[in-house]
């Protein structure tokens, strides 16, 4: 599956960073990679690498997976080496908006020191302010806090363009704010891996984890594409129209604006040569009031809340205009093609014509996501089944012809890179543990060392004592054994060190435990 892999190697031929895509991740990233998230994950993985997880939001508001990566440390030069690996990958597509964590231990301290502004922090990142009324509640809260002169408080207002919703109007993030989503991604994730994971063990795991988000997505796509809602707004031409368009997910957004003509007040409407200004202000805020631009001779509909900016989808205050002005269907400029259910169907205008990378990425991802709606219709009848596998052979033979068989593997060997298992990374943000790695292998739960009763000496028992085997020259009583092995040599076949069972399996009990 075109899986494209990026990687590092430190002096000892080691491996140092990782990143890797397959190619339907690839596919998405060109559809969906407008807005990027992603954040480090811990405790993954033997080797105690951070693994990243890059992600998104696809046509029905689900997670999309775009690639993980597997870092040697957390140093800003590691970083810089993912991201431009990762844009390499892609094509050098980059996002609009990049959602990534912020400074934990500042977070946690602020949190601390001042539980209140906390809740002054959320208002101030997700409330419906212009920039106006933005700067002047965060002048009054941090002055009552008496938070004027803090440190963490004065570097997080200097970034305030990058997290204030005031700020961030108009600007498309799809519904991505804060990194909530990269937690659940990070939680949903460690349900699938073990901390004793080798490389391999992790690849495959993973390769669980995207297939568990792709069949969601596999899913939604079914119901949106066999779902008819009810018709509840009384605009009935718009929301069914909107309906065909949308996916079930964005649907039910656009609904809510719909519905929301109802509560808008119609203030007047006046004319600037072909355009139209209407407006509006609504009932909850008759002090608020909303400008909306209308051009028959595009046609294009504009309004200053900028909904159709950040979200991709028209506001209540579109809708209203849409209402006065006749319209039954949402004008093509307002149609955002990543909300829409035909979002990853191949198009000849957008596939065809181009023999480029990007555009093999499309065509494979489209069929992707054909052949997944095939394997979930086809799969619930026999017969359907053995119709679609007959087709499927049938059609994998007839392109087998046409490029002259060249679809089966080369059998070249080429010279391969001999990269070793990474070595164990202490990591800055894993949390602390215990019990390492290297720990010996005498330890036992409770932190106890077991003794001989006999000798007084630790790692192994009066049973196993060799001052008792020495002086007992008879041999053992029957039943008891001081090592499994061969008795004409004198050592256990499976231990040549001369550890005994108990140690062993002490030994066994600390790896798998780590």
């Amino acid at each position: 599956m075109m899986t494209v892999a990026r990687y590092t190697k430190t002096t000892g031929d080691q491996l140092g960073s990782l990143f890797w895509a397959d190619g339907q991740m690839m596919a998405d990233y060109q559809l969906f990679g407008d807005v990027l998230a992603f954040d480090a994950t811990y405790r993954s993985n033997k080797y105690k690498k951070p693994l990243v997880v890059f992600s998104g939001s696809n046509h029905h508001k689900q997670t999309a997976i775009f690639g993980f990566a597997l870092l040697q440390d957390e140093e800003v030069r590691t970083y810089r080496w993912m991201l431009l690996n990762m844009l390499d990958v892609m094509e050098s597509k980059k996002p609009s908006v990049v959602v990534t964590d912020g400074d934990k231990a500042m977070r946690a301290a602020i949190a601390v020191k001042e539980p209140e502004f906390r809740k002054v922090f959320k208002k101030a990142v997700y409330a419906n302010f212009d920039v106006a009324e933005f700067e002047e509640y965060w002048r009054t809260a941090v002055k009552s806090l008496g938070l004027m002169e803090n440190s963490w408080v004065k570097s997080t207002y200097e970034l305030r363009q990058s997290w204030a919703t005031a700020y961030l109007r108009g600007t498309f993030c799809t519904s991505y704010k804060t990194t909530s989503r990269c937690e659940g991604i990070n939680a949903f994730v460690k349900g699938f891996l073990k901390s004793t994971n080798s490389l391999l063990e992790l690849v495959q795991s993973l390769d669980r984890v995207v297939k568990d988000y792709r069949n969601n997505e596999l899913t939604a796509q079914f119901y949106s594409s066999y779902y008819t809602p009810v018709l509840t707004t009384g605009l009935d031409k718009i929301e069914l129209f909107a309906a065909k368009l949308y996916t079930r997910a964005v649907f039910k957004e656009v609904r809510k604006q719909i519905k929301g003509v109802g509560s808008l007040l119609f203030l007047g409407k006046d004319s600037i040569s072909t355009t139209s200004v209407y407006k509006f202000s609504s009932v909850g805020n008759r002090s608020r009031v909303r400008k909306v631009l209308y051009d028959p001779s595009e046609p294009k509909i504009e309004c200053d809340c900028m909904m159709w900016n950040s979200e991709g989808i028209p506001c209540c205050h579109i809708f209203c205009v849409m209402k006065y002005e006749g319209l039954g269907e949402i004008p093509p400029g307002l149609i955002l093609r990543r909300w829409c259910k035909d979002a990853k169907e191949w198009t000849a205008s957008s596939t065809c014509d181009s023999l480029g990378h990007t555009s093999r990425l499309l065509r494979y991802g489209a069929l992707c996501s054909s052949m997944s709606v095939v394997a979930k219709l086809a799969s619930d009848d026999a017969a359907d089944f053995f119709l679609a596998r007959d087709a499927l052979t049938s059609l994998a033979r007839r392109l087998q012809l046409r490029r002259g068989n060249t679809v089966a593997q080369d059998e070249r060997v080429r010279e391969q890179d001999v990269v070793r298992d990474p070595a164990v990374t202490r990591t800055k943000g894993a949390p602390k543990r215990g019990r390492e790695m290297g720990s010996s292998t005498n330890a036992v739960p409770g932190g106890k060392r077991r003794c001989c009763t006999s000798c007084g000496l630790p790692s192994h028992t009066k049973r196993t004592c060799m001052s008792q085997r020495e002086t007992s020259q008879a041999g053992y009583p029957e039943g008891t054994s001081a090592t499994i092995g061969d008795p004409s040599s004198g050592e256990p076949s499976g231990n040549r060190s001369g550890r005994s069972c108990s140690e062993v399996c002490l030994m066994i009990w600390v790896i798998f435990d780590m």
